[in-house]
């Protein structure tokens, strides 16, 4: 995790507040982390906040309950934020908590093989990555960063031709080298042009997952709702559920230790009108952007109605240009700085409600 060694005993006269999430959290994109941002914004000097990040990357709500009451509530803190992410946070109908126990899973609360064997776990399910690979096909290759990086940073007139020939090697469905090249020319080589070595803290990169997720959609792989209608419909089949269920117990874990917990829905990037103007080349990949929308605007929704203490980032940053980034969905430095603005303003009335309103943090 992107954090500094920390101790189980809560240093005196600390508040501790502990951030839990996946990678929107752990932020590897941007100089800071969003704990650490926040404590740079409250307690630069960490005399009477800690700020501790347990962000994973590509984890989920399931995956946050096992951490906040096996992990978290161990360093007894005074405040715990929960970051749930409508692109890939929600989980099917029918997953609702608490589920059956896997054999192996990243979290060993949620391990049957945990509960005789933890480390055996822990291998499986961190060092070779043994849940991903259950029921996986064509798998990326082990230099996937390395070869996509060479394809941008080489010869401009042979990127395009080199790209396409990673896609139809290494990725399914096997589509044409005509049909590769049309999908990822469209917007004149935007796709390309946007994961050019720029030097900047934003820098955009070519990653497999996304190029998949890309390939997929657009040649009809995953048919996903084609119009509003069928995004309601879709988005009406259990999710919101579910994926409430394992935010609501981990809200009775908290209320159990008397500790404050917060709620953050993290929205999609196509709050953001460049992200939103750059995906138009890509309607059919667009059409999950929409349907996480219609999913996010629920889940507020269903917070409301069940008392669950959900704050919607959606506000700070909508309309807002140059929050997100545009190849993998994540916040820039300046959607970072927007968001760690409002999380501080919310953890300092969790700290004292009266020396809240003496804070002025940037609107």
């Amino acid at each position: 995790m992107r954090d500094r060694e920390r101790s189980f005993d809560k240093p005196p006269d600390v508040y501790r507040s502990v951030f839990i999430g996946d990678s929107f959290v752990e932020s590897r994109f941007t100089p800071k982390s969003l704990p650490a941002l926040v404590q740079q914004k409250l307690d630069p000097e960490e005399k009477r906040l800690e700020a501790i990040n347990f962000g994973v990357s590509a984890t989920g709500p399931r995956e946050y309950f096992y951490r906040l009451r096996d992990v978290a509530m161990r360093l007894r803190p005074d405040a715990l934020l929960v970051f749930v992410y409508s692109g890939n946070d929600f989980l099917l109908g029918g997953e609702d908590f608490p589920g059956p126990l896997r054999l192996v899973d990243a979290s060993p609360g949620g391990s049957l093989l945990a509960s005789v064997m933890p480390r055996t776990n822990w291998l499986l399910a961190n060092r070779i990555r043994l849940p991903s690979l259950f029921g996986a096909g064509t798998q990326a290759p082990p230099d996937e960063a390395e070869q996509l990086f060479a394809i941008v940073s080489g010869p401009r007139e042979q990127r395009q031709q080199r790209l396409v020939a990673y896609v139809r090697k290494w990725l399914p469905p096997k589509s044409s080298d005509e049909q590769v090249a049309e999908i990822l020319g469209r917007g004149n080589g935007a796709y390309l042009d946007i994961a050019e070595p720029a030097g900047t803290g934003d820098q955009e990169y070519l990653l497999d997952w996304m190029l998949r997720i890309l390939m997929n959609w657009e040649t009809g792989a995953i048919l996903g709702p084609r119009n509003e209608a069928e995004i309601r419909e879709m988005a009406g089949r259990g999710y919101i559920p579910a994926t409430l269920s394992w935010l609501t117990a981990m809200n009775r874990e908290a209320q159990a230790q008397g500790v404050p917990i917060l709620f953050f829905a993290i929205p999609v990037g196509s709050v953001d009108p460049d992200y939103a103007r750059f995906w138009e080349s890509w309607p059919l990949t667009d059409t999950w952007n929409r349907f996480c929308a219609e999913l996010h605007r629920q889940l507020v929704d269903a917070a409301v109605r069940e008392r669950l203490p959900l704050i919607d980032l959606g506000p700070d940053l909508a309309g807002i240009p140059g929050t997100y980034r545009k190849l993998d969905g994540h916040w820039t430095q300046r959607g970072e700085d927007l968001v760690a603005d409002r999380v501080a303003r919310e953890l300092a009335r969790l700290m004292d409600p009266a020396a809240s309103r003496r804070i002025r943090m940037p609107e």
